[in-house]
């Protein structure tokens, strides 16, 4: 190998791990969450997420019937996690799924951060609250699963979505004056940013090296 293909190597490595930046697709969502109890009883954390080609959903029933409480005339922390439905069904179908583009998911492994602080003066049975969210959606096919659904094993990776956003959380009380929080229903708005697949930036990578090993080439011939 001479001296200038030894130059360049480090060179092709570099841009093949920069290289995928731009192709990264980021989708504007709305979505809501709920957990514990609220209008109905009770839920293990659910969500709903849709944007452009984007539907996500999950229901979890038996859920807790209090996610927190809060101490009068203080400010108090709202925040809580949805976690995916392992937590309540391991891998079975039905509790979770959605799709992306052309891509189809039975379970998602989801967690989905909010956070939110907020003076609490006991007035009223519900509370809006400001919230902001972060977290992780992975979408997967489910396989040798059960004929009614369950003992499924996880299968392919069909996507992830890295979950950014911001909106209000409804907070639940049993009665004026009573800290103890039932429950929370946050609607919210942000983006999804698509992690692309190891192979896709394999593939991303070599394209660039090959075509600056040509311009190589080509410069070499001059």
């Amino acid at each position: 190998m001479n001296p200038k293909s030894l130059f360049l190597l480090p060179l092709f490595c570099v841009l093949s791990i920069f290289a995928p930046a731009d192709s990264i697709q980021t989708i504007p969502i709305s979505g809501e969450a709920w957990k514990g109890q609220t209008i109905i009883c009770c839920l293990n954390g659910d969500f709903s997420i849709s944007g452009p080609g984007l539907s996500l959903s999950q229901g979890t029933p038996d859920g807790p019937g209090s996610t927190g409480s809060c101490d009068l005339n203080a400010v108090c922390d709202f925040s809580f996690t949805v976690y995916s439905a392992a937590a309540f069904c391991s891998y079975c179908t039905g509790y979770s799924g959605g799709s992306l583009g052309g891509k189809t998911a039975n379970f998602l492994d989801a967690t989905l951060t909010f956070t939110g602080s907020a003076f609490y003066s006991g007035s009223g049975t519900t509370m809006a609250v400001p919230m902001t969210v972060r977290g992780t959606i992975i979408g997967y096919q489910l396989v040798n699963c059960s004929p009614d659904g369950v003992g499924c094993s996880l299968g392919p990776v069909q996507f992830t979505l890295n979950i950014v956003g911001q909106g209000t959380g409804t907070f639940f009380f049993p009665e004026p004056g009573v800290g103890q929080v039932r429950g929370t229903d946050t609607s919210f708005t942000g983006t999804a940013t698509v992690v692309p697949e190891p192979t896709s930036l394999l593939l991303t990578g070599s394209g660039l090296v090959g075509v600056l090993w040509r311009r190589k080439l080509a410069s070499a011939r001059v």
